[in-house]
């Protein structure tokens, strides 16, 4: 039995970069900010700099505080709807951004991100394949 799968997009990232790595642009209000992010299917949100909450305008501790708990540690980060836009996929989400200045590393998670499109990785090519998924 054959399977086929549909994808607007294609990316060829970087395997000397720790994990999976792809551009990405977080915008509200007219703001907007370009970084790379790690792709994490085990990471139940999206979770980013602190860094770029402030160049987007926001007050990170406006938003809704969330504690997370890793294997061997705490942190707490804040909630705000923001849009983020990887390879010309385009998603209104609520991403979290630390509160602690320090950590340095954005993920794009399950919540608000791999929920709302169509994404496939064939890690052996170092190919990500994405699209929206009414397409």
């Amino acid at each position: 039995m054959t399977h086929e799968l549909l994808f607007s997009s294609r990316y060829l990232y970087d395997s000397r970069l720790e994990g999976i790595t792809v551009p990405a642009v977080l915008s509200t209000g007219g703001n907007k900010v370009e970084l790379l992010a790690k792709v994490d299917t085990g990471a139940s949100d999206c979770l980013f700099e602190r860094g770029f909450a402030e160049a987007l305008g926001l007050r990170v501790e406006d938003g809704v505080r969330k504690t997370y708990a890793t294997a061997n540690s705490r942190f707490e980060a804040y909630g705000h709807e923001i849009l983020i836009q990887v390879l010309g996929t385009e998603t209104t989400s609520v991403a979290y951004f630390y509160a602690d200045p320090s950590i340095v590393r954005n993920v794009l998670g399950r919540r608000g991100w791999l929920d709302r499109l169509r994404f496939g990785v064939v890690d052996y090519d170092r190919m990500v394949y994405l699209s929206e998924c009414g397409e």
